[in-house]
C-alpha cells in the first residue's frame, strides 16, 4: 500500500463519525446503497517518477543478516538504499446519503488534515490513541491537559526534542511541502433510483519510497469495514 494512502488511513480511520457517534466506513471500492455513508481512496491515477538516487539510511538488521545481533535487536547500521522520490495524487470519495451528512463528513476531514499538518500530539508516531500514553514515557502524553506551555497550548507536543517527536509526514516520508488538500467539489449521481451524494477531496502529495539493497519485507495495512 502506498505511503500516502497509509498516512491518510493513518489520520481518518476511526476519527469520522456520524451523530449517533459511529464510525464512518473506509472502503476500498465504491459502495452499495446501503453501505453508504462510507469514505473511498481512489488512486488510479498512479504515481509519477520525480526522481531516483542512492543514499545510506539507518535501519535495523534482519534477523536473517550475519552482523544480528540478537542481545541488541534495534542497533541500527547504515545500509545502502535506492531512494525514489514520487508524486501522486488520491481522490477521497464521501458518499452520503443527505446534505447534512455529506457536509458534516467533508467538515471532519478537513479539520483532520488541518490538525496533522499542525503538529497535532495525537498524530505523533509515539502516541497511542486507544489509551493516551506517549511511548517514550510509558505514561500519559503530558500535552493532554498542557494548556500553559506555549506548544501545549496549541496542542503541539510540549518538548519534542526529548520525547522523540515525530510528525505523519516523517512518519511516511511524504515531503512536508508538497502535501495539498484542495477543497471538495460535487458529483452527484442523479441518473439511478436511489439519488448517491458524492464529493470529492483531492490530496496531492511527493514522497520518498525506500530499497534497501537486499531487500526489505513491507508491512500491509487493512481498511477497516473490509
Amino acid at each position: 500500500m502506498k505511503k500516502p494512502i497509509q498516512a491518510i488511513l493513518r489520520v481518518l480511520q476511526g476519527n469520522i463519525k456520524l451523530p449517533d457517534n459511529t464510525d464512518v466506513r473506509l472502503i476500498q471500492t465504491p459502495p452499495e446503497t446501503d453501505n453508504t455513508p462510507c469514505i473511498t481512496i481512489d488512486d488510479s491515477g498512479g504515481t509519477r517518477m520525480l526522481g531516483k538516487w542512492f543514499t545510506n539510511k539507518d535501519y535495523p538488521l534482519p534477523e536473517t543478516h550475519p552482523q544480528y545481533d540478537p542481545k541488541n535487536p534495534n542497533q541500527l547500521y547504515s545500509r545502502q538504499v535506492i531512494v525514489e522520490k514520487r508524486g501522486i495524487d488520491l481522490d477521497l470519495n464521501i458518499w452520503g446519503n443527505t446534505e447534512d451528512e455529506r457536509e458534516s463528513i467533508i467538515q471532519q476531514i478537513q479539520y483532520l488534515f488541518y490538525l496533522a499538518q499542525s503538529d497535532h500530539y495525537t498524530y505523533c508516531s509515539h502516541y497511542d490513541k486507544e489509551t493516551g500514553y506517549c511511548s517514550t514515557l510509558d505514561d500519559t502524553c503530558p500535552t493532554m491537559d498542557n494548556v500553559t506551555d506555549m506548544r501545549g497550548a496549541k496542542q503541539q507536543c510540549i518538548n519534542p526534542e526529548e520525547y522523540g517527536y515525530e510528525n505523519i509526514f516523517n512518519q511516511y516520508d511524504i515531503v512536508r511541502g508538497s502535501f495539498d488538500v484542495e477543497p471538495a467539489y460535487n458529483l452527484d449521481d442523479l441518473n439511478t433510483e436511489n439519488i448517491t451524494l458524492r464529493s470529492i477531496i483531492r490530496v496531492s502529495c511527493d514522497y520518498h519510497d525506500y530499497h534497501i539493497i537486499g531487500g526489505k519485507i513491507s508491512e500491509q495495512i487493512k481498511y477497516n469495514g473490509d
